[in-house]
């Protein structure tokens, strides 16, 4: 037969593995929570990255590929070269702004904001793209009626008109994907706060 002190010994080392089981699960749950968070603020941070590739290479080749295009064609206007070149501009700073996150949003605390911010951000995206395009067709084709009557200059309108619709078709799918991030980041979110979006 077992003494009193066998069982309170028995009961305690059961009590300090339980204590150690407990912490351990504790910080499991805490290593997990942090490599979520880490991936879901990796997952967003492409977009980022893609914004600055658009601010520190893709306008200034532009910039540059206009004024070479000026000087070819003379007859071209200044106006809606500086038109493109400014909705371009502003296209990213846009893209900044709707787009930006920092590390805070990806804490418990904030998920759920996290969650309808990620929303916001898809919706906004596509309003951008609602308002700049008219703006876009509309500056491109005052651009194009500067070119004059002859062949060379007719085979550059038809290079501009592919190269609209190729990198329109780049673009969607860009937006595309930025959205589908998002909607993966959402159903994280979900996932973890059970909270509809």
């Amino acid at each position: 037969m077992m003494t009193n002190n066998e069982n309170n010994n028995e009961l305690d080392v059961m009590r300090q593995q339980l204590e150690i089981l407990k912490n351990k699960l504790n910080e499991q749950t805490i290593v997990n929570d942090r490599l979520i968070r880490k991936a879901m603020s990796r997952k967003m941070s492409w977009i980022m990255r893609y914004i600055w590739f658009e601010l520190l290479l893709l306008i200034p080749l532009a910039t540059v590929c206009f004024v070479f295009m000026k000087l070819v064609v003379p007859s071209i206007s200044w106006f809606p070269i500086i038109g493109i070149i400014l909705l371009m501009l502003a296209d990213v700073l846009l893209d900044f702004y709707v787009n930006r996150t920092s590390e805070k949003d990806w804490q418990s605390e904030n998920l759920v904001e996290t969650g309808h911010r990620l929303v916001w951000m898809k919706r906004m995206r596509w309003w951008q793209l609602a308002i700049s395009l008219p703006i876009a067709i509309a500056l491109f084709a005052w651009y194009f009626s500067g070119f004059t009557e002859n062949e060379m200059l007719q085979s550059m309108i038809a290079g501009g008109i592919v190269g609209g619709i190729v990198g329109f078709c780049i673009g969607i799918y860009i937006l595309i994907k930025m959205n589908h991030t998002n909607d993966e980041l959402i159903q994280q979110i979900h996932d973890l706060t059970k909270e509809e979006f």
